[in-house]
């Protein structure tokens, strides 16, 4: 009865965005009575949690990304709503100018576009942080993000929300309860998200099954030499899985390796040194003279060198 009554008052809030806060005064200036009163309220309650078919066309996506690519393996989706219908509601939430913006759902939102349908969803009124929130919970419940697009999800919340240092720690917090991480990762997510290029990000993909410690390696190498990023990013073949991308790029940015100890002597025996280290290696044949040799060497060295020691100043006692 009560959706009959206000049908015409809902309608126009859909179709012509007007606010609930309009709804809401609209129903104070027309209230007659308790029940009328309790009759509209539940009609605006229902409105904040209502469940429509919507234009997917007109839904905005939100400025915190959480998949690298959602397009990716969407055609198998999209063959499954149009066999099958969609089976789960997508979320969004109203903005203050009335136009929608998805919480979650993007791949959903996207198959309905691709088929020219309508998508199911659930509109609620969401808070920027509240939204965070819930599009985190719903990511960290599915069983395909990887680290890097969690740390992506991490920086994005607080380059949205943190944009002074007064908000910087409260967009942490959002961060750390949307993940449902501990508040150190959630740093260290958002410093390994930042040091590596969006570009090299994409080019690598989300390399599922990479961890932090080797993402972070990357980050490191990218603090260390940023101008090599981009030229790395344009290099990587794209017919390698992400992790193995990953390890490539950890090569091709990691500085050459030092240039091996030259070698000098023949073929039979070879002489390096490194440091104050001398390693010699000898064809076995001949071992056992190289041995003799170097051990006469040594001591005739010794010797000579106690011959040539200066004799010690007058009065100076001489160790026993």
């Amino acid at each position: 009865m009560a959706r009959k009554v206000f049908g015409s008052t809902l309608r126009k809030a859909m179709g012509e965005s007007v606010s609930l806060d309009a709804i809401e005064a609209q129903a104070a200036q027309t209230r007659t009575s308790p029940t009328v009163a309790r009759a509209q309220a539940s009609v605006i309650e229902e409105d904040k949690h209502a469940t429509r078919l919507l234009d997917p066309n007109l839904i905005r996506m939100s400025a915190v990304q959480d998949r690298l690519d959602p397009s990716d393996g969407l055609e198998a989706l999209v063959e499954s709503i149009k066999e099958h219908g969609q089976k789960v509601a997508i979320l969004v939430r109203r903005l203050a100018d009335g136009a929608y913006e998805i919480v979650y759902g993007r791949r959903r939102l996207l198959a309905c576009r691709k088929l020219g349908q309508k998508v199911r969803a659930t509109v609620m009124e969401l808070s920027d942080e509240e939204a965070l929130i819930a599009q985190g919970v719903e990511n960290n419940a599915r069983q395909d993000p990887s680290f890097i697009e969690r740390a992506i999800f991490v920086s994005g919340i607080i380059a949205e929300l943190g944009k002074t240092e007064e908000t910087r720690k409260n967009a942490q917090t959002v961060a750390y309860r949307a993940l449902q991480i501990d508040e150190s990762l959630v740093s260290r997510m958002h410093r390994i998200a930042s040091a590596i290029p969006m570009a090299l990000i994409r080019a690598i993909g989300p390399a599922h099954g990479s961890g932090r410690r080797v993402w972070e390696k990357l980050a490191k190498l990218c603090e260390a030499t940023p101008d090599l990023a981009d030229a790395v990013a344009n290099g990587l073949p794209k017919d390698l899985p992400g992790a193995e991308r990953l390890e490539l790029a950890i090569n091709r940015m990691s500085p050459a390796p030092a240039p091996a100890a030259k070698s000098t002597g023949s073929d039979r025996i070879t002489i390096r040194r490194k440091g104050n280290k001398i390693t010699l290696e000898a064809d076995l044949m001949i071992l056992p003279q190289l041995e003799d040799a170097v051990r006469n060497l040594v001591a005739g060295f010794l010797d000579r060198g106690q011959e040539e020691a200066p004799e010690p100043a007058s009065g100076t006692a001489i160790p026993s």
